[in-house]
């Protein structure tokens, strides 16, 4: 992420952010929800908590509000 500034949309069924490109997205399900990372596969994740076996993305699963780890979750956008 860079100080430039995110732009936000409803697209894909979630809330996309963006500077120039998408970085990161929010996506609700039934049971839980998702936050998304458009180059997930270049962070650093040495706890192995992100999702997803793709080429770029990968995931944080909710499956209930207590299981934000708000630390974390500021790591991961500050490194997209």
């Amino acid at each position: 992420m860079t100080n430039k500034p995110t732009s936000e949309e409803i697209k894909y069924g979630g809330l996309l952010y963006s500077q120039d490109k998408p970085y990161t997205g929010i996506f609700v399900y039934t049971n839980h929800v998702t936050l998304e990372f458009s180059e997930g596969a270049k962070l650093r994740d040495p706890n192995k908590l992100l999702r997803g076996s793709g080429k770029h993305r990968r995931n944080l699963k909710f499956m209930k509000t207590d299981e934000i780890q708000k630390g974390v979750v500021r790591d991961f956008l500050t490194q997209a």
